[in-house]
């Protein structure tokens, strides 16, 4: 995905248990998409953090996770369950299970995240470890748009 590219329909993905479908029927706010991956402690670590930030806490912004599997790797969703639990994140967590997601957006590392603006248009995207400052920043900046 390019700056400004739309985000993609997300509805015919599978939802996860326990997912807040309910977040995506509210537009009108910046969506922030994350792949992450259970077995990815960095994404755990990040992840954490990221419920913190008070824009995506106060539900400003429509945060979605889309757990992807790194190397084929066999997950169960109890154990993807079970790890959305422990983060404390309220969002849509949607599963792709095919790839589709994975290869639109082409990302190379995880986490992967991705923020679109009100009118869904992608504004900024990073893959790897990073810190949630640069993202809270962003956040700031597009919610402060007219």
């Amino acid at each position: 995905m390019q700056i400004y590219d739309i985000l993609p329909d997300l509805s015919k993905i599978k939802a996860l248990p326990g997912s807040n479908r309910s977040l995506l029927l509210s537009s009108g706010r910046p969506v922030l998409v994350i792949f992450w991956s259970v077995s990815c402690s960095s994404c755990s670590n990040f992840l954490k953090q990221l419920a913190e930030v008070p824009e995506i806490k106060s539900k400003r912004v429509v945060p979605i996770l889309i757990h992807i599997y790194l190397d084929r790797e066999q997950v169960s969703l109890s154990e993807i369950k079970n790890k959305l639990n422990q983060l404390h994140f309220d969002a849509v967590s949607l599963d792709d299970i095919d790839d589709r997601l994975a290869a639109l957006f082409q990302f190379r590392y995880v986490p992967a995240l991705y923020l679109f603006d009100k009118q869904e248009r992608l504004r900024f995207k990073q893959s790897g470890k990073s810190s949630t400052n640069l993202i809270e920043q962003r956040l700031k900046r597009l919610l402060n748009e007219k």
